[in-house]
């Protein structure tokens, strides 16, 4: 059965100034990272999550990847379930392992293997 892939804001080039313009506030969310084609297809290596401050999480990234899209979160949890359907379904070169779940709350479960 296909993963349901979440839905993300368009790809941008990874700069402090476009994170800012596009994230206006502190919140949890999903991301991925990689490099932005002609026609404005991402091409993902690399999928993460922040659980409280999403732009700052990506300025971390800006310089070592060309180009980001992202969706904001209501919760922890469901960045890192989107983090989770992203990494599954994408199945990004730069990720080593599965995503990790907040040291707290290790009763969350990967809504796709169950992890």
């Amino acid at each position: 059965m296909p993963i349901p892939i979440p839905e993300l804001n368009d790809p941008d080039a990874l700069t402090p100034e476009k994170v800012d313009t596009a994230i206006r506030y502190k919140t949890p969310g999903f991301y991925v990272l990689g490099t932005l084609g002609d026609n404005k297809l991402m091409t993902v290596s690399y999928v993460g999550r922040s659980d409280d401050d999403l732009a700052a999480k990506l300025k971390r990234h800006a310089g070592n990847y060309p180009a980001f899209a992202f969706a904001t979160a209501e919760s922890a949890l469901l960045a890192y379930q989107g983090e989770c359907r992203l990494y599954h379904a994408l199945k990004p070169s730069k990720n080593v392992m599965h995503p990790i779940r907040k040291g707290a709350d290790a009763a969350w479960a990967c809504p796709v293997c169950g992890q």
